[in-house]
């Protein structure tokens, strides 16, 4: 029988959010996912109307209509854009291009991440996040000549985001080391106090921003998401990049939500999300910058089944290394204080 190769021996598969199982009701809200509660835009179906149209033919490898609206949204030249099928197929593409020796990444964060560098064989660091923070300048005494730095930010659980000096302190160490600092913004359309990192890509030969329209857009059954960064490192990436893996359905509807229509969708819904969070940072004592929060539940896994007796699916944090604590994200007036109550009867219960 033929073997896989050595590294996929111990090797295990990458747990997410979405998964409802087995609920006693029919009526699952998911809280496990971080999407936006309020979408999918309803502009879309004129979009999806007219891909319909373009099946019959192979799908734009280079994506050029998509990487024009993305060039012109963020003023960067089309040469610094990759897209591809989500943020997932973006992070393997820079382990393969990029990581020769050592990947470097927070103890507490997406799992892709570590899946992508072991995979390929790449020694893997992580970094200590005392009290469940970042602290950049841990990452940047641990920076090497060579490593591939993914930074989730906001970060993946926790939902801390890092600052204009905070990420400058990361990317003049990676200028200065030689490093690629690559900072995965999947989340960044929910922190409405973000700083415009782009702006930095066309004087850092050394930086790479990966984004995502899945979250904020709330379309995960379309995979599209993109990269910006320096030429350079466009190139390395496209090289290996699987042909045509962003279909036509996928670059018509990422070109009609970076828009006008867009924008404004994100505005009003993120407004929302916003009153969301102080419902739910008005019961609990937890704070993110994002549009999710983890909680300490004593154990995850026996609250997340809790939950789910009650039609509410919330993410285990176990595989992020957080074994006693659940991640939900924000959703409607009406369903977060359906999770409130209910968390809050099950902990008063469990602590009787």
């Amino acid at each position: 029988m033929v073997k896989p190769r050595a590294q996929l021996h111990n090797l295990s598969v990458c747990e997410h959010g979405g998964k409802p199982g087995t609920a006693k009701t029919s009526a699952v809200i998911d809280f496990s996912t971080n999407l936006n509660p309020y979408g999918p835009p309803g502009f879309l179906s004129e979009a999806i109307n007219e891909a319909i149209h373009g099946l019959n033919r192979y799908p734009d490898n280079e994506c050029c209509e998509l990487k024009a609206k993305i060039s012109s949204k963020f003023g960067c030249r089309e040469e610094e854009v990759q897209v591809g099928a989500g943020v997932s197929e973006l992070i393997p593409l820079v382990a393969h291009a990029f990581a020769k020796k050592r990947v470097l990444m927070l103890k507490h964060t997406y799992g892709e991440y570590e899946l992508a560098a072991r995979v390929i064989g790449a020694k893997v660091k992580q970094i200590e996040m005392p009290g469940l923070r970042i602290q950049p300048e841990l990452i940047v005494a641990e920076m090497q000549p060579e490593d591939v730095v993914f930074v989730c930010n906001p970060n993946n659980p926790t939902g801390q985001y890092l600052g204009k000096e905070e990420q400058a302190q990361l990317i003049e160490a990676a200028e200065r080391l030689d490093a690629l600092l690559v900072i995965d913004e999947a989340y960044v359309e929910f922190v409405p106090y973000a700083y415009p990192l782009h702006s930095c890509v066309s004087s850092s030969r050394n930086l790479l921003i990966l984004r995502s329209i899945t979250k904020s857009f709330a379309i995960p059954g379309v995979r599209i998401g993109y990269a910006i960064g320096s030429e350079a490192i466009i190139q390395a990436m496209q090289k290996i990049k699987t042909p045509w893996s962003v279909s036509v359905f996928a670059e018509k509807i990422g070109t009609a939500v970076i828009s006008a229509a867009g924008d404004a969708f994100l505005k009003e819904t993120t407004a929302k999300i916003e009153t969301g969070k102080q419902q739910i940072e008005a019961e609990f004592a937890v704070q993110s910058d994002a549009n999710f929060y983890i909680l300490d539940v004593c154990d995850a896994s026996k609250m997340k089944a809790a939950l789910l007796e009650h039609g509410l699916v919330v993410r285990d944090c176990t595989s992020f290394g957080l074994p006693t604590h659940v991640r939900f994200s924000v959703r409607s007036e009406a369903e977060n204080n359906l999770l409130i109550n209910t968390l809050l009867e099950l902990i008063s219960t469990r602590n009787r």
